[in-house]
């Protein structure tokens, strides 16, 4: 019994350690290369009402909703205005009264010229 034990182990350690695991395994992470700026989205406050302040519809759909945790410029957060940016979604509760959309953080945010 002590012998079926030592193979079994033995045999588990070798095929976790051997080459063509390691390689499936360092496959399965994939990397998403995004463009500086390269998501387009329109500046909308039409959550206010219900205490959430400034959300972010991606291509005007009112199914991607971005709720931007650290805000907008000043000079950007104007309803309707629309904007360049890239962002990365947070794992976060949303925000109160922000009952549509995912927490995200905002960089290379611009003006679409």
């Amino acid at each position: 019994m002590k012998w079926i034990f030592v193979l079994v182990a033995a045999t588990a350690l070798l095929f976790s350690s051997c080459k063509c695991c390691k390689e499936r395994k360092s496959n399965q992470t994939d990397v998403v290369v995004v463009a500086v700026g390269s998501t387009t989205g329109t500046v909308s406050h039409q959550f206010r009402e219900t205490g959430c302040k400034t959300v972010i519809l991606i291509d005007g759909s009112q199914d991607n909703v971005i709720i931007p945790v650290e805000g907008l410029p000043v000079s950007l957060d104007v309803d309707g205005k629309i904007i360049l940016f890239d962002y990365s979604t947070l794992k976060m509760p949303q925000p109160e009264g922000c009952n549509k959309g995912i927490p995200a953080q905002l960089t290379n945010v611009s003006e679409k010229k």
